[in-house]
C-alpha cells in the first residue's frame, strides 16, 4: 500500500513537471491578465504648442502604437472636448466651418479607441453638423447622460445608424486563458444648453448605467467629462469604480477616493495618463498603476498621423491668408513671457490679459472699467520672444466684438465678486483693469463703488450678452445700441474684434 502511494506521488510530481516544462506551463487561471489604457482629455490643437516642445497628436500615436507592442490589450480614450473651441475649427473651408474635421481626421489615423462627450463637442451650431462629425469618427463615442433632443423627441444619439452606448462591456484575455471584463460608461457635465440636446442628472445617469454593468464586470471604468468635485462625489457614491477617466479642468491632477483612482491629463496633450491594470482571475484582485508622461519633442511624430496633421496645418494657413491674416507676421517681442495657461487664465490676473485689457481701451476709451472673461483665452500656453500674428488668432480662436454697457454700482459689485471669487478655475473667471479691492469693498479708479450711480464697462459681446455660467445677469443691460463694426485708433481702421485689436495694440503700442 505504501508503495503504491508512493507511485502516485512520483506519477503526480513527474506530471507537473511535464507540464511546467511544455506548452501548458501554468493552470489556465492563475496568470494575472494585464491591459492598458492611455488617456487623454480636452484637446484643441493636433499640432505641438510652445514652439514644437510640447503636444501633437502624432506624438501621442508613436507612444500609443509602442504600447500595444508592449501588449496588444492596449486601448486609447479621451475624456471628452475635441471638436471645439480651436482656430482651426473655427476657420471655414469652401464656404463651411472645419469644426472639428481636423481633430476627428487626426484621431482616427492615431487609431483612438472611445471618446465621451464635452461641454465643448456641443459647441456646434446644429445637430446636423455635430452628427456628420460622430459618423465620420471611427472611435467610439459612450455616455450616459446626454440625448439628442429632436423638437420635443427625447432619443439617443446615434453613430452610423447604431444607438451611442450608456456602457459597454470590453473583454482582455492572456495567453493562458485568464479573462477580465471591463465594464466601461461615460458621463458629461450638463453645461452647454444647445436646442438640440437633453441631459439626464449625471448622477442618477450613472448609477443606473452602473448597476447595469457591475454584475457583468470585474473592472468598472467610468469616462467622465466633470468638475473634480463631481468626480470626487461620484467616487464616494459608486465606490466600486476602480479609475474616472476624467476631464474638463484642464491640469492634471491624481485622487484616490475610497478605491477609486481619478486622474486628468492636461489640456492639448501636453502631457498623457497610462494606465496598467493587472487583474488576477482567481483572487479577483486587481491592481493599478497610473503614470503621468509628458508628450515633447524627445519622442518622434508617428508618419500616418503626422501627414494629416501637416494637411491641415497648410490649409488652415492658406484659410487666415484669405481672411486678410499674415499669421507668421511678427507683432512684438517680449522678453516677459505672457501668461495664458488655463490655470493660471482661469484663477489669477495675468499679464496677457491686461494687454488684452488695455487693446479694448485703446479702441473704446473713456469707460470706467474693462474686463474679459478668461474662457475667451483659448491658448492654454505662454508666449515668449517673437509673437505672431498666429499666435494671437490661435489664443482667441472666437474672436467677437466688443460693447459698452451701463451698469449700476450694486450690481457691478456682485459681477466682480462672482467673476473674480466664485468662478475662480472656469472660463467666467474675469480678467478685471481700473478695479482694485476685494469682494465687498471694489474700487473703480480709487474710488469705492456707489450703488447711487451706473458704471460704463467695456467687455466682449458674448459676455454682455449674458452667457457666461454665473453672469447672466449682465445680459439685462445689453441694449439694441449699434455695435461699430470698425475703429479708427490713431487714423488706423481696426476691425472690431478682440483678435484684430490685440494686434494693432501690439504691434503699434508695446
Amino acid at each position: 500500500m505504501y508503495l503504491k502511494h508512493k507511485l502516485a506521488l512520483i506519477l503526480t510530481i513527474a506530471a507537473l513537471v511535464f507540464y511546467s516544462c511544455g506548452t501548458m506551463q501554468y493552470a489556465p487561471d492563475v496568470h494575472p491578465v494585464n491591459f492598458t489604457i492611455l488617456q487623454m482629455n480636452d484637446v484643441y490643437e493636433i499640432a505641438p504648442l510652445e514652439g514644437g516642445r510640447v503636444g501633437g497628436i502624432a506624438r501621442v500615436a508613436t507612444v500609443f502604437d509602442d504600447l500595444k507592442k508592449k501588449n496588444p490589450n492596449t486601448i486609447s480614450v479621451l475624456s471628452g472636448d475635441f471638436l471645439s473651441p480651436s482656430l482651426m475649427g473655427k476657420l471655414k473651408e469652401n464656404g463651411k466651418k472645419i469644426a472639428g474635421m481636423q481633430m476627428v481626421e487626426a484621431l482616427n489615423a492615431m487609431g483612438l479607441d472611445y471618446v465621451t462627450f464635452g461641454n465643448h463637442e456641443f459647441d456646434l451650431k446644429t445637430y446636423e453638423l455635430l452628427q456628420e462629425r460622430i459618423d465620420s469618427s471611427n472611435f467610439e463615442f459612450i455616455c450616459n447622460n446626454v440625448y439628442h433632443n429632436d423638437n420635443g423627441d427625447i432619443v439617443p444619439f446615434t453613430q452610423k445608424g447604431k444607438k451611442i452606448s450608456s456602457g459597454k462591456i470590453l473583454t482582455f484575455t492572456n495567453k493562458y486563458g485568464g479573462v477580465v471584463k471591463v465594464g466601461l460608461t461615460g458621463t458629461v457635465l450638463p453645461f452647454n444648453k444647445k436646442d438640440y440636446v437633453h441631459y439626464t442628472d449625471p448622477f442618477d445617469a450613472t448609477k443606473t448605467a452602473y448597476e447595469e454593468l457591475k454584475s457583468k464586470s470585474d473592472i468598472l471604468i467610468n469616462i467622465t467629462h466633470l468638475f473634480i468635485d463631481d468626480d470626487k462625489k461620484m467616487a464616494e457614491q459608486f465606490p466600486e469604480f476602480n479609475l474616472l477617466i476624467g476631464g474638463h479642468d484642464h491640469t492634471n491632477m491624481k485622487f484616490i477616493v475610497g478605491n477609486t483612482t481619478i486622474t486628468k491629463a492636461d489640456a492639448n496633450a501636453k502631457t498623457i495618463y497610462i494606465h496598467h491594470f493587472s487583474y488576477n482571475p482567481v483572487t479577483k484582485v486587481t491592481t493599478l498603476r497610473s503614470e503621468l508622461m509628458p508628450i515633447t519633442n524627445t519622442i518622434a511624430d508617428e508618419p500616418k498621423t503626422e501627414a494629416v496633421v501637416q494637411k491641415w496645418v497648410k490649409k488652415q494657413d492658406k484659410l487666415l491668408r484669405e481672411m486678410g491674416y499674415t499669421p507668421d507676421e511678427m507683432v512684438m517681442v517680449t522678453t516677459e513671457p505672457l501668461i495664458c495657461t488655463e490655470s493660471a487664465i482661469r484663477s489669477q490676473q495675468t499679464n496677457f490679459g491686461r494687454i488684452t485689457l488695455e487693446a479694448f481701451e485703446a479702441a473704446m476709451p473713456g469707460a470706467d472699467v474693462y474686463m474679459l472673461n478668461s474662457g475667451s483665452m483659448r491658448l492654454d500656453d505662454n508666449l515668449s520672444g517673437t509673437i505672431t500674428q498666429y499666435d494671437i488668432l490661435r489664443t482667441f480662436p472666437y474672436g467677437g466684438a466688443i460693447v459698452r454697457v451701463n451698469i449700476p454700482g450694486d450690481v457691478l459689485s456682485d459681477i466682480l465678486t462672482i467673476g473674480t471669487v466664485d468662478n475662480k478655475t472656469e472660463g467666467g473667471y474675469l480678467q478685471i483693469n481700473h478695479v482694485t479691492g476685494t469682494p465687498g469693498h471694489w474700487k473703480i479708479n480709487g474710488d469705492v463703488i456707489s450703488s447711487k450711480r451706473e458704471y460704463s464697462v467695456v467687455m466682449p459681446k458674448f459676455l454682455a450678452s449674458g452667457r457666461e455660467a454665473n453672469l447672466e445677469m449682465i445680459g439685462n443691460y445689453l441694449t439694441k445700441k449699434m455695435i461699430p463694426n470698425t475703429f479708427s485708433i490713431d487714423g488706423r481702421t481696426v476691425k472690431n474684434d478682440i483678435r484684430d485689436m490685440v494686434i494693432d495694440y501690439m504691434k503699434h503700442k508695446l
